[in-house]
């Protein structure tokens, strides 16, 4: 149980580390670093969480990693396109245009959930049921985590902007 405390607690100072070093980044560059940091946190969250075996990890990895690349071009599209029609006016398009962007938004989200149906199952393959909801509520928990640091680290910003 103290290494899995002392492994969450790394993570956590290697999470709020990559933040403090992504600031040096320019650009690009530093999305990507940032990203990469993210991801590799991530992993480590979730790896931790799970308690997979050597066997597991062999096998369940690559299918993450699979999904994981999946699942972020699927919800690229998806945001993409809930940008565009937060710029349009419902009141100034006609009908039929309006239901073609509700019916385009039913598709996004199901191509969403398409992928995750399939991984689903594929997950299912190398991972025991107990795992498997673990790797559900670790990748909520990891989600909330990082969203509660990003709002702090904006909150930290907007009070030190408001001393100077």
């Amino acid at each position: 149980m103290k290494t899995n405390k002392l492994i969450y607690k790394l993570a956590i100072l290697l999470i709020v580390t990559s933040f403090s070093l992504s600031s040096f980044a320019q650009g690009g560059q530093r999305k990507k670093i940032l990203k990469d940091k993210i991801e590799s946190q991530k992993i480590a969250y979730i790896t931790n969480e799970l308690s997979l075996t050597a066997t597991e990890a062999q096998q369940f990895w690559p299918i993450y990693n699979e999904f994981s690349d999946k699942n972020e071009e699927v919800v690229k599209a998806f945001r993409k396109n809930n940008i565009e029609d937060k710029n349009v006016n419902p009141e100034t398009i006609s009908d039929k245009e309006a239901m073609d962007m509700a019916d385009d938004q039913i598709i996004q989200a199901q191509k969403i959930l398409d992928v995750r149906k399939k991984y689903h199952i594929e997950f299912k393959k190398v991972l025991p049921p107990k795992k498997l909801l673990k790797l559900y509520q670790a990748e909520r928990d990891f989600k909330k985590f990082l969203l509660k640091e990003i709002k702090e680290r904006r909150e930290d910003r907007k009070e030190n902007r408001m001393k100077r």
